[in-house]
């Protein structure tokens, strides 16, 4: 398939960005574009072999609705451009020919994302239960539920085939080194692409945490091929400790916290405030959905009113509101839309309670993991 004319690709190329514009939201569609900026395939083959194997998870998950299949898509597509960024800085396979190490590359990169996004799927599939259905069988059913358990992330390898596409199929077989890379990704010995992907994933605070005894070792001693422990995992056992805000003398970035056993992030401002929320809404300090509160369940996601949010922490704390707020930006974990002047970060909403508010919106798990307050009848507008 590779080697097509540019005219034709450039025919289809408009076609196909429709097409992903119906699918994908604003946020997505854009992450997917900063993914295609960082190949070098023409728009036609990205479409056919990325863009099918990216449709066909999203289509996979159509017909259930909650916030941990809206981060799903999220986390899958952060980390697969993570990865693809990291990815620039390794020449893969090593003792390729001069003659093939363009093409030989562009096929590991492909295999590194393809590898990445059916492990973030595998390890959600896996918990998901309902009647009849497996994660190999076919789409997620409607009314689908997730079990918690832990799930082994080569889970990922039987999914896989059943995502990629037929160019993606095509492309991966031509080539025993790309399937060979593949296997080892999801193997128990070493793999330069897991290497890779986990160093990403490490570096944007999305780490993949090992199911069972193996979470207590990673945090102790690294995992089996000797990469460092994760200081962020996605989950962990509660606790009712909250992290307080260290500030920095000279505006950069401030100390590391001690991270609490289910904080998030790698400790620095922006993260403290998700970990200080989180801490409250367990020990009841921090209440959703409440008359005059601040912080709302809106159809799985947290809205929170702007500037309350962050003047309830500084309030206690010797950092003002606006510099929490611009730490929390910075992570980029907030939703935005699009407006006259291009990017919002506002949104307006309608509380229950009667309010016209502006505020910000972030996925739910980031606050509440499994346990989420009920949805609240306020509206963003």
């Amino acid at each position: 398939m590779f080697g097509r004319r540019k005219e034709q690709a450039k025919d289809r190329e408009q076609p196909a960005r429709m097409a992903a514009k119906r699918l994908f939201s604003d946020e997505e569609a854009d992450a997917v574009e900063a993914l295609y900026r960082l190949t070098a395939l023409p728009r036609e083959e990205f479409e056919a072999t990325y863009g099918d194997l990216l449709r066909r998870c999203w289509h996979s998950i159509a017909k259930v609705r909650g916030a941990e299949w809206t981060a799903l898509r999220e986390r899958a597509l952060q980390c697969a451009i993570a990865a693809l960024k990291v990815r620039q800085a390794h020449v893969l396979p090593r003792f390729a020919a001069a003659e093939d190490s363009s093409r030989m590359a562009e096929v590991m990169s492909f295999a590194l994302a393809a590898c990445v996004v059916a492990e973030r799927f595998g390890l959600v599939l896996g918990r998901a239960v309902g009647p009849d259905w497996s994660p190999m069988a076919g789409d997620v059913p409607e009314g689908t539920e997730l079990a918690d358990r832990d799930v082994p992330r080569s889970l990922g390898a039987l999914v896989l085939p059943r995502l990629l596409g037929v160019a993606g199929h095509e492309w991966l077989g031509q080539q025993p080194e790309a399937l060979l890379e593949v296997a080892a990704y999801f193997g128990g010995g070493p793999s330069e692409l897991r290497r890779i992907a986990d160093d990403a994933a490490a570096r944007i605070g999305r780490p993949v945490v090992p199911p069972g005894p193996a979470r207590e070792a990673l945090a102790e001693n690294g995992d089996a091929d000797g990469h460092a422990a994760p200081t962020a995992p996605e989950t962990e056992p509660a606790s009712t400790a909250a992290p307080s805000v260290t500030t920095d003398s000279g505006g950069g970035q401030a100390p590391e916290a001690m991270p609490a056993p289910s904080d998030i992030g790698d400790g620095r401002v922006g993260w403290q405030w998700f970990n200080w929320v989180r801490a409250g809404l367990r020990d009841g300090s921090v209440v959703a959905n409440t008359d005059g509160g601040w912080l709302h369940n809106i159809e799985g996601s947290a809205f929170v009113v702007d500037p309350d949010c962050f003047e309830a922490l500084a309030a206690g704390e010797s950092m003002p509101p606006k510099s929490i707020r611009n730490r929390v930006l910075k992570l980029g974990r907030h939703s935005t839309r699009r407006s006259s002047a291009g990017r919002a970060d506002a949104f307006p909403a309608a509380l229950a309670d009667g309010r016209r508010v502006s505020g910000m919106v972030f996925p739910g798990e980031l606050f509440w993991d499994q346990d989420a307050p009920p949805a609240s009848k306020s509206a963003l507008r």
